[in-house]
């Protein structure tokens, strides 16, 4: 009688568990048009993360982008269950933009992550396509608007053949998708992202390169490159300016121009290699 009594009185204490809250997870975001693009004044709208069945968790104003281009954040409460009001680790929610003229119906979802991370996520704004990478089994989504005009190109010197996001139709070492990060063109084998300058200024590495206005850059770190564990870095618009997690090019949209960023030396380091990406 004792013990099916004390097993009668753990379950219901384990039914009636408290939902304990950890904190807040902080997701940084920005909205991309069809050329991958930061929209840097999107007009009055606001973006909301909420669950399939409507349920608003979060929500942001959109506002002009900033240097890292991003122009939105959501501030997520983060519990050991889901409630109406929070969220369990590993939950996606859909991101929905809303404007005066209606609702954005392009699917953007996010996973929520622990509250110690700041998470950061790319929306697009226009109808999109998905590819899966060959290589890691990842989804990638592209403007349906820019694949159609690669397309055309296709059309008329590959006789139709369907457009590859991995293929690298120009030989130039980027593949196709790399070249749509970048805003350079996919058929033009002298139109790619790369370092134009590298040094030490200012007791920093300086690093220059050629940009397509609109566009976000980031830099990468390994200290060898057998094997090498890239890990992206903090960087900075100018020596003693504040540290970003991303840069986003000067100049409108699709202008070419060169944009210098520095990274703070890692101490101690006997050896250190760079990549510059477009995010």
């Amino acid at each position: 009688m004792h013990i099916l009594s004390f097993l009668s009185l753990l379950s219901f204490s384990a039914f009636a568990a408290p939902v304990m809250p950890y904190g807040t997870y902080l997701v940084k975001g920005a909205f991309r048009g069809d050329y991958n693009t930061v929209l840097r004044d999107y007009g009055t709208a606001t973006v909301r993360a909420q669950r399939a069945d409507g349920t608003v968790i979060a929500e942001s104003s959109v506002v002009s982008a900033n240097e890292e281009g991003a122009n939105f954040l959501l501030s997520i409460p983060v519990a050991s269950a889901a409630t109406t009001k929070s969220c369990k680790v590993g939950e996606t929610l859909d991101c929905v933009l809303t404007t005066p003229q209606g609702t954005l119906d392009v699917p953007n979802s996010l996973t929520v992550d622990t509250p110690v991370r700041m998470g950061s996520v790319t929306f697009n704004c226009t109808e999109v396509k998905s590819y899966v990478n060959p290589k890691d089994g990842k989804a990638v989504k592209i403007p349906t608007a820019y694949v159609d005009e690669v397309q055309a190109w296709l059309d008329v010197e590959r006789n139709g053949e369907a457009y590859d996001p991995w293929a690298d139709y120009d030989n130039d070492g980027i593949s196709n998708y790399g070249e749509f990060l970048a805003g350079t063109i996919p058929f033009d084998d002298s139109d790619y992202l790369r370092v134009k300058e590298f040094g030490m200024k200012d007791g920093k590495f300086a690093l220059k390169f050629e940009h397509v206005g609109g566009h976000v850059y980031a830099v990468s770190s390994a200290n060898t490159l057998a094997k090498p564990a890239w890990a992206q870095r903090r960087v900075r618009k100018n020596a003693n300016g504040s540290e970003l997690d991303q840069v986003l090019a000067d100049g409108g949209e699709g202008a070419v121009g060169e944009t210098e960023i520095f990274i703070t030396p890692v101490g101690n380091a006997t050896s250190e290699f760079f990549k510059l990406e477009a995010k």
